[in-house]
């Protein structure tokens, strides 16, 4: 991460800091709602562009000149570019956000409201709905080697979604209804306070996307902060669908960002960490050739 500066000039309450890629479009709805939630709140918005393509971020951008923008001259990685964000914002609290999401009213203020009540929490999370108002499942425990195989996208748990491996990862057998410290909140939307991501070194730039919110979430808990999910506070979040074809080398950095993390917290010796690295390897093969085959009739 790059370095912070230790003391802050001219601090904000809030920054708002948002990835975008290729979501220019997107972007203008979300800005348009964020901008009413932080009406009253001493805030800033960032936005980090790792597309420099991007047709209609210029387009949206003109309508909030009180928008920063850092231009990245090519696609960084999320966790990279989130943390160029946070190093040019003045907030004491930070508010990490995906370009293709929307907060019901009154969610952010909800969200600073939770943090200063329980100000030992080191991230706090709303509810994610998607678009049509059906749960996403936005809060999980940490994943294990079977969740490989029984993740949100596996074949598996859309053949057999009721068994114990996806309802444990996914958390299904939680009714998303009450507040709860969980292990992991979904990076699309998570407020912190800054000192508690200075203290963990932002996010991991190993991760170049997906894995990062997951290990910036086990990071922060072994500091004793706790991460919770928060409900009272709901964003509407927009998943690109996963049924058309994915470029090859999102497949490839994804699993890439799974061995990182058996590696980095599992404490496993060398044998397991080579058999690890050999299932997902062929785990990542078997993506990219089923991927290859899409669209093809």
């Amino acid at each position: 991460m790059a370095e912070c500066p230790v003391e802050l000039t001219n601090k904000v309450k809030l920054s708002c800091i948002i990835v975008n890629y290729n979501h220019g479009a997107m972007l203008k709805e979300c800005l348009s709602v964020l901008e009413e939630e932080l009406k009253g709140i001493d805030s800033e918005i960032i936005v980090v562009n790792n597309s420099p393509d991007d047709a209609h971020l210029e387009e949206t951008l003109q309508s909030y000149p009180e928008v920063r923008l850092i231009q990245n001259p090519s696609n960084c990685g999320f966790a990279k570019a989130n943390n160029q964000g946070v190093a040019e914002s003045r907030g004491e609290i930070l508010l990490v956000l995906n370009p293709d999401t929307v907060f019901a009213p009154g969610s952010v203020q909800a969200l600073l409201n939770f943090l200063e009540e329980r100000p030992e929490v080191g991230v706090v999370a709303p509810k994610v709905l998607n678009p049509d108002g059906s749960l996403q499942y936005s809060c999980r425990r940490f994943p294990t080697l079977w969740t490989g195989l029984f993740n949100r996208y596996s074949l598996l748990s859309k053949w057999f979604p009721d068994n114990r491996f996806t309802r444990h990862y996914l958390m299904t057998d939680f009714d998303h209804a009450e507040c709860r410290e969980v292990d992991w909140v979904s990076g699309c939307c998570m407020m912190i306070p800054r000192k508690v991501f200075e203290s963990v070194n932002g996010f991991d730039e190993n991760y170049f996307l997906f894995n990062e919110d997951v290990d910036l979430c086990k990071m922060i808990a072994e500091k004793a902060h706790p991460v919770c999910y928060y409900p009272k506070a709901i964003v509407f979040h927009q998943i690109i669908a996963s049924s058309g074809k994915s470029p090859w080398w999102i497949i490839v950095k994804r699993h890439q960002g799974m061995s990182h993390f058996y590696r980095k917290h599992s404490g496993a010796g060398f044998v397991t960490q080579a058999m690890v690295d050999i299932l997902v390897t062929l785990r990542c093969v078997s993506q990219l050739v089923v991927n290859f085959f899409k669209g093809i009739s």
